[in-house]
């Protein structure tokens, strides 16, 4: 319901034409976009990560709309730059987050159809099929069985998921404790609980990130920009600075080893306050990279008002596939009060896994 609320005023905004009004006093220099997999929409009732992905022919409908709003696509390696002159043409940088396979298969023509730079994410470890992204693995596990033994990530021994309500409901609930474990236990127990149910995680990744060859095909594409994106994907905050330095370096390490190019541009996992500390910033900062992006809400204003190795991000939210939400939020008027400010990522405030 409140997301169907936040929708209904932000394209009330749009439509009422105090977009057009505002934004050149609040729209900024411009926005990056964050995204996650462009895919089309499965044909099921339980999809607890529907909100990381959107149809490739939304985000068709997305790069349009920006060029007819007379906004330039930039690579990320311009970012700086942009942000740090005068000009009067805004900007739009395209980012996703994880490398999954269809922003090779699905986004990739698009992107190439609109002649727009892009930039992928990479957790290395899920190319080398040695992490596994534990949202996806609850909700195949959840989907298909009708009880699960949760004790292993944190929840009941005997969850009772036979519908798609209390499949819903148990996948929240078991979100929020398996965020609250250890970061250096998370692997291995979203492993353990895979087993427990026979669950091949092995086909899980093939069928939905890339390998390396993958990544060596999108990152010959002159509009591809390859970035880092950890090691297992963890909370940075919750790491001591040397494990931190480890995750990130050797997630970038493994990029330039199979791609040839260290990663100048990195993006924190999960992205918000709790996983992305100013101790984090320092990190990333110290380690040389250009840029860096959190998933937390809000347009690029230049001039200093940004860290550059903490950015925002508007996403690209499968929820909210409808250009009057995107053009409410470009105009940055969403994010004028401290009240809003201060959300994570306004209508997008669901746990990402970004």
């Amino acid at each position: 319901m409140l997301r169907k609320i936040q929708k209904l005023i932000l394209v009330a905004f749009s439509a009422t034409g105090l977009v057009r009004v505002i934004e050149p006093i609040t729209g900024g220099k411009g926005a990056i976009l964050m995204l996650h997999r462009v895919r089309a929409r499965p044909n099921r009732a339980f999809q607890p990560n529907e909100h990381l992905e959107i149809t490739p022919k939304f985000l068709s409908t997305v790069l349009s709309y920006v060029k007819k709003q007379g906004m330039d696509f930039i690579p990320l390696d311009d970012m700086p730059s942009r942000l740090a002159n005068p000009s009067p043409r805004r900007f739009v940088a395209i980012t996703l987050d994880d490398a999954s396979l269809d922003n090779l298969t699905d986004a990739l023509p698009v992107f190439k159809a609109h002649n727009c730079p892009f930039t992928i994410y990479t957790t290395s470890g899920f190319a080398d099929r040695t992490a596994l992204p534990w949202w996806m693995v609850l909700e195949e596990i959840l989907l298909k069985q009708p009880i699960v033994d949760a004790h292993s990530i944190g929840g009941r021994s005997a969850e009772v998921v036979g519908t798609t309500r209390q499949k819903y409901s148990v996948f929240e609930r078991l979100v929020l404790r398996f965020v609250a474990l250890p970061e250096d236990e998370k692997q291995s127990r979203i492993s353990t609980f895979a087993a427990e149910h026979g669950f091949d995680t092995s086909a899980l990744m093939e069928r939905n990130f890339m390998n390396w060859d993958h990544l060596r095909e999108i990152a010959a594409c002159p509009l591809a920009t390859i970035g880092g994106h950890t090691t297992s994907h963890p909370m940075l905050s919750r790491l001591s600075e040397e494990d931190a330095d480890a995750e990130v370096i050797n997630g970038a390490r493994r990029i330039e080893q199979e791609l040839g190019v260290y990663p100048k541009h990195f993006a924190y996992p999960y992205g918000k306050s709790v996983a992305a500390s100013r101790a984090a910033f320092k990190i990333i900062e110290r380690l040389g990279f250009e840029t860096a992006v959190t998933t937390r809400g809000g347009i690029l204003h230049g001039a200093g008002r940004e860290r550059i190795h903490a950015l925002p991000r508007l996403s690209l939210n499968g929820h909210y596939q409808d250009t009057r939400v995107l053009s409410s939020l470009l105009s940055g008027a969403p994010y004028l009060a401290s009240s809003v400010s201060k959300n994570e990522n306004l209508t997008f405030a669901e746990a990402e896994p970004a």
